[in-house]
């Protein structure tokens, strides 16, 4: 300590003064970076915590002073849930269910004096996870079209299906020559959606 003021007494006045100026100005800068910064930034992220426990306050004020009004559009919504689930395909395994689809599109095919000469399963979309609700999609193929009744009682069938929900897509239609039905072909994608009892 000594040494410091010996040192400090060969300043002149204004050299002095200035090194005191920049002692403060140092210290400030330390005391502003260890304690007022952080003590600002905590008061901070106390207000942004508050002012979002504020708002979920809100909406959970608002959810409970329209209780009533969601309970009613919960059961709406459970009773349409009811009334599709039983167009839903139902089967124990997603395989089983594509295989079910499969079945299905061929058996329209047949009802209407069609034949499916190619149908390949799609990739598997999630669409719930409880109750475990999937959707299934095949790519399909009739060839040797003979007849547009046939094509349109088959697509009516798939269309106004009272038995599942199913639904086309990329309905093609190709033509041989100036013959617009005979010898054509038709692809489209045929889906469905379907509750698997276990996942596979």
């Amino acid at each position: 300590m000594g040494k410091f003021q010996e040192l400090f007494s060969k300043f002149k006045l204004r050299e002095r003064v200035l090194l005191i100026v920049a002692i403060i100005v140092l210290m400030y800068i330390g005391i502003d970076r260890v304690v007022i910064a952080p003590f600002f930034k905590s008061i901070n992220e106390t207000k942004e915590r508050l002012e979002t426990q504020k708002q979920l306050l809100k909406k959970y004020y608002s959810f409970v002073a329209n209780k009533k009004q969601y309970e009613t559009r919960l059961r709406d919504l459970e009773q349409y849930y009811k009334e599709y689930q039983g167009k839903f395909l139902s089967e124990e395994t997603e395989e089983l269910a594509s295989a079910k689809l499969q079945e299905m599109i061929n058996n329209l095919a047949t009802r209407n004096g069609l034949v499916v000469s190619r149908s390949t399963a799609l990739k598997k979309e999630i669409i719930n996870k409880k109750p475990y609700l999937i959707e299934l999609s095949i790519n399909f193929e009739i060839s040797n079209l003979d007849s547009s009744q046939k094509l349109q009682n088959f697509l009516y069938d798939i269309e106004y299906n009272n038995e599942k929900l199913l639904f086309l897509d990329n309905l093609k239609i190709k033509t041989l020559g100036l013959n617009v039905v005979k010898g054509a072909t038709l692809s489209s994608t045929l889906t469905a959606i379907a509750a698997i009892e276990k996942k596979s």
